[in-house]
């Protein structure tokens, strides 16, 4: 499974182009709302079938990072996750 991870969220996919996707959207309307012009293109390097990491701040400096991961996991957990 493809793993998402955002500032206060994970998703699981089991296809790459659905999380590449819903990766590129949840980064990009961070960029849109706290970037700047010279974040416009993070995700350009972001390969087909790859995975991607990037790590943005905002106007405060406050920093936050998300990815695209191959999760070995399967999303398989050895304990109970509560929301």
């Amino acid at each position: 499974m493809w793993l998402v991870t955002g500032i206060d969220e994970e998703h699981r996919f089991p296809d790459w182009v659905d999380a590449a996707a819903f990766y590129r959207q949840i980064v990009e309307d961070w960029v849109d709302a706290h970037g700047d012009a010279a974040q416009a293109g993070i995700l350009d390097d972001l390969q087909p079938g790859g995975s991607q990491e990037v790590e943005l701040a905002d106007g405060s400096g406050e920093k936050v990072r998300f990815a695209l991961a191959w999760d070995v996991g399967g999303g398989r957990t050895d304990h109970f996750v509560a929301c």
